[in-house]
């Protein structure tokens, strides 16, 4: 069984990085420049989230060391 915070990070990764691929240029950057960052660790990758006006993007996605 799935933890409920394993969802919130998986749903935060995916969302994440759909705004940051599929959305506008100018929300990424500033989400990349000035958003409030967010780091965790999801499945053995280690996740950087920056949230902007409410919005998370993906802006790192890496291996986990041990």
């Amino acid at each position: 069984m799935i933890a409920d915070d394993d969802m919130v990070q998986g749903g935060k990764v995916l969302v994440g990085d759909h705004n940051w691929r599929e959305g506008p240029l100018w929300p990424s950057v500033c989400a990349f420049l000035f958003g409030t960052r967010e780091r965790f660790t999801h499945l053995g990758m280690r996740c950087t989230v920056a949230w902007w006006r409410g919005k998370p993007y993906l802006i790192g996605l890496r291996e986990a060391r041990p």
